[in-house]
């Protein structure tokens, strides 16, 4: 397993919590925070309606938090959390080449229906990506998934093409997370077909460097 990066969120914080009461009022300003940028929008949301909707003084949010790309750093490291916990618990059962093409579907759509499930996570995406530093850490963070699934995957792949897989692992997942978006903003029934979509071009790509060819159909 690659080594973990640092989590965003906790260097933005202005006091890191060490009693239990101080970590369920970062826990509550933060599912405050969500739930208000799921119904408005990030850019409608502003600290003193945070503060007054997870019941506290405006004061109570600063202690932890200096500013709204603070709480933006903090939610996103725990979506990472998630994210990581979804790889992982799919690519432990990983015993055969077809494993990890069953898994790469299983996950592309764990992660499209829970994003769908919780719209205010693509806001929050949207977020980070106005954010450079956010969105460079989030491309750390890619590498890194990438890097999970290659090394549950590698030994599937001949060893003079296994540097191409890991790169084409890493144009893949950030592929996904486009993609998946791009699902959220068209139709129900052309989402369907977008995905569906991706998850065979990522089939044939895996099975390319699996099996050394292109599956017949797609």
């Amino acid at each position: 397993m690659p080594d973990s990066t640092q989590g965003p969120g906790r260097g933005s914080l202005r006091r890191v919590p060490k009693q239990e009461r101080s970590r369920e009022r970062i826990d509550e300003i933060l599912k405050v925070s969500m739930e208000l940028i799921g119904r408005k929008g990030i850019d409608a949301v502003t600290m003193k309606e945070i503060a007054a909707l997870s019941g506290g003084p405006i004061a109570s949010v600063y202690q932890y938090f200096p500013n709204k790309s603070a709480i933006i750093a903090m939610l996103y490291e725990r979506y990472v959390e998630e994210v990581r916990s979804m790889i992982t618990g799919h690519i432990e059962g990983i015993a055969t080449a077809d494993d990890a093409l069953d898994a790469t579907d299983a996950l592309i759509d764990l992660y499209y229906n829970n994003m769908r499930e919780r719209p205010s996570t693509q806001d929050l995406l949207n977020a980070i990506q106005a954010d450079k530093a956010l969105a460079d850490l989030d491309i750390a963070e890619t590498r890194f998934q990438a890097e999970m699934f290659y090394q549950a995957t590698e030994r599937f792949v001949s060893e003079p093409v296994r540097e191409a897989y890991a790169r084409t692992l890493f144009v893949m997942f950030h592929m996904a997370g486009a993609t998946l978006r791009l699902a959220l903003m068209v139709s129900r029934e052309e989402a369907t077909a977008l995905v569906s979509q991706f998850k065979s071009i990522v089939r044939a790509q895996a099975t390319y460097y699996f099996t050394g060819s292109f599956p017949v159909s797609l």
